[in-house]
């Protein structure tokens, strides 16, 4: 089982080490900023930034995007980051896409391993890790590279510091869950379900269909983001989390580029004073009945090929 993800890693590293050897003669333009790796799971007031540019951002991005392992003191759960942008004079496009495509093949072959050994989700990391090597990140390994076949005008970095995000349960789902921890905390502290504080949050769903939603909230932490101007509109066209650089065209007249400064806690803008109260359902969980109903989420469409979620991928990968 180890076999198959390790055939499918090495057949991903190999199309990243000839696709380092071919892009840089593409390049037009160049400019990345190094970020220091975080050493404890959290996120420090102040993040500085190393500009790169020319040959040294190439460089820098050749290195990052075959960097899968932890650096040394890098701190388990966080990520090596590098957001920037590669102008180059022809499309990359299709060899992007499939690299993509080797990193699902990668995590296919985790995600069957986990089903054959019949162990809980959470337990990818380890069989990656028994794979491939201890010092792997599971992040760095998967995430994709964006590229668009498109020149923009604009390009905007900066971070998003008060992102919250939300992700919709179910209630049979959080009642499955529930259960487990009351029969675990019974279990353990040798007393009746009934009276565990899980069970008792359980009760609170009796009145509620199984299909229903419910909401939950989960802090996101600081990140550095880049938005895209393709289009004439005064609103960005695509907005990408900027681990990795993104591949653009170079039109020739001129991108400008708002570039990523420090992160500083103390100079970002307070939360917003209208958010949405809540009531809470499962305060453990951080578990809310939904402020509004849960729609569809669909993908923006965008009028040029791109990796982007939503985006147009050219029949012919090329």
């Amino acid at each position: 089982m180890q076999e198959d993800i390790q055939k499918a890693f090495q057949t991903l590293r190999q199309a990243i080490v000839q696709f380092n050897e071919d892009w840089p003669q593409l390049v037009t333009r160049c400019v990345v900023w190094r970020l220091p790796v975080l050493q404890e799971n959290k996120t420090p007031d102040i993040i500085p930034v190393e500009r790169l540019d020319g040959h040294a951002g190439i460089a820098a991005a050749k290195e990052a995007f075959l960097q899968f392992e932890r650096e040394v003191g890098q701190a388990p759960g966080t990520v090596m980051r590098l957001p920037g942008v590669i102008f180059v004079s022809s499309g990359v496009l299709g060899r992007v896409g499939q690299i993509n495509a080797l990193k699902q093949a990668v995590k296919d072959a985790i995600e069957q391993t986990r089903i054959e050994l019949n162990v809980q989700p959470a337990i990818r990391p380890r069989i990656m890790r028994r794979a491939l090597g201890k010092g792997f990140n599971t992040n760095q390994l998967l995430r994709s590279i964006q590229s668009f076949d498109a020149a923009p005008r604009l390009i905007v970095f900066t971070w998003a510091g008060h992102t919250g995000g939300t992700e919709y349960k179910t209630v049979g789902q959080v009642r499955e869950h529930l259960a487990m921890r009351a029969e675990e905390r019974a279990d353990r502290e040798g007393r009746p379900k009934e009276q565990t504080a899980e069970y008792i949050e359980l009760q609170a769903l009796n009145n509620m269909a199984a299909e229903e939603h419910l909401v939950k909230r989960k802090l996101v932490a600081p990140h550095p983001r880049a938005m895209l101007y393709l289009s004439e509109s005064t609103t960005y066209d695509a907005m990408i989390h900027a681990n990795l650089p993104v591949f653009v065209l170079d039109s020739g007249d001129g991108c400008e580029v708002r570039e990523l400064k420090a992160f500083d806690r103390s100079k970002r803008t307070a939360e917003r004073p209208d958010r949405a109260k809540v009531t809470e359902v499962v305060p453990e969980m951080d578990i809310y009945f939904p402020t509004t109903k849960k729609k569809a989420r669909v993908g923006r469409k965008l009028a040029v090929p791109s990796t982007y979620k939503g985006g147009v991928t050219p029949d012919d990968g090329a």
